[in-house]
């Protein structure tokens, strides 16, 4: 009889298991990709984009432009909207599973290649949307061309092919430049060399890395211009650094984010059992023959943990995105080497088995992505129109324009002194109560007023034709 160890060698097997994992894997990363709802972020970008391929460079300013024109692009492409950018986000995000299987495969196996791809691919990275890197966010953008300049670094170093350091470099000012978060990376960089004690590889690989490095930089930014655009962005972040960025945690608000905000949200978005999954392979993959390239990787995403956890002083559901190719890959080869331990029998099952324990989350995730639809402010409109209010000025109350600009762009507002209004939506942020006057109008013209709860947003429309205005006296309804 066979033992496990070697029935996972069989070439029918491992076709198998490459045609679920590369099938599934379409499936999660492309199936339905406007069955989510527009956030907020994704619409400035978006918009952004397709504003900077038409020479238009004020939106945005804030962050770096690169995965932005790539969204226009998309754009220009798909038609305006989010389908050209989502299709963007897609393709990089499967073409990371590619990298980690070529990478893996080589140095370590073809099981370790695959564990990664299948769980970057299949599992679920909660916090906005079906998963994060299913619609147009900077951050999955800045990851991907990480990894891949990671990946690019340790083939230059292995190989005698020189010409891989400035890839390396170039790919990786491609993430700085969508966002400038994983400029954390650079010792990583450094070290890897020193890993591999390739001291003339350093010197003169490392020049070209930085030189492509910097005319990517450039090339990327001189459209936007350079000087204005990167002194805008450090103004604009040490200001959210030095005034904090209000997020809300189980109904608190916290208006600088604590130390353990990006590990809550981490554990949250990839749930429980995947937090067990990927500890235990994490945890043997430094501590089972860790080797060169574990060293590598454990530098990448100690810089990135580090800086998000104690460093930064702001945390949003989908800010942990940025470390997960390096953390999946790492647990991949925890797996390869905690299979490969002797009675290898017996290893190579318990670590197949926690492996495949993963498909129970990832079947939720692909359950999540086939019923997605529009939810929430993306169903006010609809509504507004069967009570006749197909136009007009919309209050909202406690909620950002992040959440409404999507769908209401111009027509909504927060500021209570621009009416006549033809509807108030109030929503749950706490961060935004609602002011005196709108607390009156609720009380005092409740007889007035149609109040249906749309999918957790509460709206209110005139019973009858009519604005709701500000007559000396506070808001009111007016016929």
């Amino acid at each position: 009889m066979r033992s496990s160890a070697s029935a996972l060698d069989r070439p029918g097997i491992r076709i198998a298991a490459f045609l679920v994992v590369a099938v599934w894997g379409l499936y999660q990363c492309f199936w339905n990709l406007l069955g989510s709802n527009i956030a907020g972020d994704e619409s400035i970008y978006i918009s952004a984009g397709w504003d900077y391929v038409h020479g238009d460079f004020a939106d945005n300013r804030e962050h770096p432009p690169f995965a932005k024109y790539l969204f226009g692009l998309a754009q220009l492409v798909f038609g305006q909207g989010a389908l050209g950018p989502r299709l963007v986000v897609a393709v990089l995000v499967f073409a990371v599973a590619v990298v980690a299987f070529l990478w893996l495969r080589r140095h370590i196996g073809f099981w370790a290649g695959l564990t990664a791809a299948g769980l970057w691919l299949l599992t679920p990275r909660g916090g906005v949307g079906t998963r994060v890197d299913r619609i147009a966010l900077l951050d999955p953008v800045m990851a991907v061309f990480a990894l891949f300049a990671l990946a690019a670094a340790w083939a230059w170093v292995r190989t005698d092919r020189w010409w891989l350091a400035p890839v390396s470099g170039a790919l990786m000012a491609l993430s700085v430049t969508s966002k400038v978060s994983t400029v954390v990376l650079l010792p990583a960089f450094l070290l890897l060399p020193v890993f591999h004690r390739a001291w003339r590889k350093l010197l003169i690989g490392g020049l070209l890395w930085a030189l492509a490095f910097g005319v990517v930089f450039v090339v990327v930014y001189l459209p936007m211009g350079i000087r204005s655009a990167i002194e805008y962005m450090v103004t604009f972040q040490n200001g959210q650094n030095t005034n904090g960025h209000p997020i809300t945690i189980d109904g608190h608000v916290y208006t600088f984010a604590p130390w353990w905000a990006n590990p809550l949200f981490f554990e949250r978005g990839v749930g429980v059992v995947m937090t067990v999954v990927i500890v235990v392979g994490l945890i043997a993959a430094l501590v089972v023959r860790p080797d060169v390239l574990v060293a590598y990787l454990a530098t990448a995403l100690g810089c990135m943990v580090v800086f998000y956890v104690v460093v930064a002083k702001i945390a949003l559901p989908h800010y942990y995105e940025a470390w997960m190719p390096v953390l999946l890959v790492l647990t991949a080869i925890g797996y390869a080497r905690l299979g490969s331990l002797p009675p290898r029998t017996w290893t190579s099952a318990v670590a197949a088995l926690l492996v495949l324990v993963s498909a129970v989350p990832a079947v939720g995730l692909s359950r999540a992505i086939a019923t997605a639809e529009p939810t929430g402010i993306a169903l006010v409109d609809g509504y507004l129109r069967s009570r006749g209010v197909d136009g007009g000025t919309v209050l909202f109350v406690s909620a950002t324009p992040t959440v409404y600009r999507p769908y209401f762009a111009d027509r909504g507002t927060m500021d209570v002194r621009k009416g006549p209004f033809t509807a108030v939506v109030v929503g749950g942020d706490p961060r935004f109560p609602a002011a005196g006057t709108v607390n009156a109008l609720i009380r005092n013209d409740a007889d007035e007023l149609v109040r249906r709860d749309v999918d957790g947003l509460v709206v209110y429309t005139p019973k009858e034709p009519g604005t709701i205005a500000d007559q000396g006296a506070g808001l009111t309804v007016v016929h």
